[in-house]
């Protein structure tokens, strides 16, 4: 059972970079070409990276409560994927600046 724990860190820290790295490269995108095409695809891509950080965090939550001897890289990788949150954040912000 111990494998099914540490794949689940190892999604959550996959899911992190890959949330962050394509994040970042439609904010990127955006910034040096202002293709308006980007803000919906921008959208549709932080709502489904929504949706799957919170399954990943809530198997993570699961899994520290039910592998109580790994807990500390449960907890560091969900603290890993909250980093992204206001990366997000700064990112809309910048984003509509630019837009209005």
């Amino acid at each position: 059972m111990k494998n099914i724990e540490l794949l689940i860190i190892n999604i959550g820290k996959k899911t992190t970079l890959v949330s962050f790295l394509g994040g970042t490269i439609l904010f990127l995108s955006f910034c040096l070409f202002r293709a308006d095409f980007l803000i919906p695809s921008g959208i549709i891509y932080l709502s489904t990276a929504i949706i799957f950080n919170l399954l990943v965090m809530l198997a993570l939550i699961i899994s520290s409560f039910i592998y109580a001897e790994n807990r500390s890289l449960s907890v560091s990788t969900m603290l890993l994927q909250l980093v992204n949150i206001p990366i997000a954040i700064m990112y809309f912000l910048i984003v509509t600046t630019i837009l209005l």
